[in-house]
């Protein structure tokens, strides 16, 4: 899972979570903002343009039954226009790379966290 803002981590590592909102100024439909996206590949090129600027990868093991397929999801919790919208305009032409989970994500689901500008290991602490 990338993230966006690289100073956040030290919030999520004092939150123990990765938490389901995202920023408040966002466009995206509520569904959207209640989840944590996913992608099974690891590496940076495999993200999106607007994810390019990514550098703190989080690593993570979650339930399978948890976690949904983005299009099976939307497909269910988003209109369709919504959906064909968000597939044109991200995931870098690889939705069905992306995953969703409806909940927030505890340090006991995390396996690692790299900051890719480095490499550098960021947790687990050593």
């Amino acid at each position: 899972m990338p993230l966006q803002w690289p100073e956040l981590w030290p919030l999520i590592l004092a939150d123990a979570e990765i938490k389901t909102t995202w920023p408040t100024d966002s466009e995206d439909p509520p569904e959207v903002l209640r989840t944590v996206h996913l992608t099974a590949d690891p590496g940076p090129a495999s993200l999106p343009a607007s994810f390019s600027d990514r550098t703190v990868r989080i690593t993570v093991e979650i339930p399978e039954p948890e976690v949904q397929r983005w299009h099976a999801w939307a497909g269910t919790k988003l209109p369709a226009q919504t959906a064909q919208v968000l597939t044109a305009t991200r995931f870098g032409g690889r939705p069905d790379e992306w995953f969703v989970l409806e909940r927030a994500i505890p340090q006991a689901e995390w396996v690692s966290v790299i900051d890719m500008r480095v490499p550098m290991a960021l947790w687990p602490p050593e």
